[in-house]
C-alpha cells in the first residue's frame, strides 16, 4: 500500500461520517481529494497531486465493497435493537495500580449495596466508577495515602444495552461517540461490559446526551421498519 493510499484509508476509516458518504457513493471524489490534499501533503512532507488522492479514494471504495467492511446498515441494526438507561450521582475514582488487590477486596464488600459499579485497570492505574454514596465509603477505605490520583464526583452514566452482535460488528461504539461529539457532548469515561456500553458524562450534559442517543435509536428503528415494509 502506497503512502498516499495508507493516509487516505486512515483518514476515511477514522471519520464515521466521511466513511458513510464514501461507502454510499454520495461524495464528489475530486472535491474531497482537493480538501484532503493539504493534510496528506503536510503529513508526507511532499506535494501530492489531487489525482493521486482521488484514485486512492476510488480504490478504497472498491476494496470496501470486496472486503465487506461493515456497512452503516449493520451498525444501525445494532443501534435499533438497543435501549438506553440513565444513572445519576456517579463518582469516578482513579488510583495507582499498586493498590488494585486491596481495592478489589474492598469493592467485594461494597458491591452488594452499591447502586452502580464498574472497574477498569490499565498498566499504571485502576479506575473505579461508583454511585456517590458507595464511592465515599470506598475512598475512606482506601485512605489518604496519596494513592488516589483523581476523584470526579457527581457525574451521570448512560448505559446502552445492545444485542450480542455489538461484540462482532465494528463501528457501533464509533458511531455513538461520533454523534455525541457532533452535539458537543464530552465523554468523561467509557467502557464496555458484555453487551452494555457505559458512558459517563457531566450531569449538565446528561439530558442532551440521553436525547441524542434516544433520537438516533428511534431513527434507526424507523429506517429498518421502512425497509421491511416499504410503502
Amino acid at each position: 500500500m502506497s503512502s498516499v493510499s495508507h493516509m487516505v484509508r486512515e483518514i476515511v476509516l477514522g471519520d464515521p461520517t466521511l466513511f458513510y458518504c464514501i461507502a454510499n457513493d454520495i461524495v464528489n471524489y475530486s472535491k474531497l481529494a482537493k480538501k484532503l490534499k493539504p493534510i496528506i501533503s503536510d503529513y508526507l512532507g511532499q506535494e501530492v497531486s489531487n489525482e493521486a488522492i482521488k484514485m486512492a479514494l476510488i480504490r478504497l471504495v472498491e476494496k470496501i465493497k470486496v472486503e465487506g467492511i461493515p456497512t452503516r446498515a449493520e451498525v444501525l441494526d445494532v443501534i435499533a435493537r438497543s435501549s438506553v438507561e440513565v444513572r445519576t450521582g456517579i463518582t469516578i475514582i482513579t488510583l495507582r495500580s499498586g493498590r488494585s488487590i486491596e481495592a478489589v477486596m474492598l469493592l467485594s464488600k461494597l458491591a452488594p449495596k452499591s447502586r452502580f459499579l464498574a472497574v477498569m485497570q490499565s498498566v499504571m492505574a485502576l479506575t473505579v466508577v461508583l454511585d456517590n454514596e458507595t464511592a465515599e465509603e470506598f475512598i475512606r477505605g482506601i485512605g489518604s495515602s496519596g494513592d488516589i490520583l483523581q476523584i470526579q464526583r457527581d457525574h451521570s452514566a448512560i448505559v446502552i444495552v445492545s444485542p450480542q452482535e455489538i461484540m462482532y460488528i465494528p463501528g457501533v461504539l464509533s458511531y455513538i461517540a461520533s454523534i455525541l461529539a457532533q452535539n458537543n457532548i464530552n465523554i468523561i469515561h467509557i467502557e464496555s461490559c458484555y453487551t452494555d456500553t457505559i458512558i459517563i458524562v457531566s450531569k449538565d450534559d446528561l439530558l442532551k446526551a440521553f436525547q441524542v442517543i434516544s433520537r438516533h435509536i428511534e431513527a434507526a428503528r424507523k429506517s429498518i421498519e421502512r425497509k421491511k415494509f416499504p410503502r
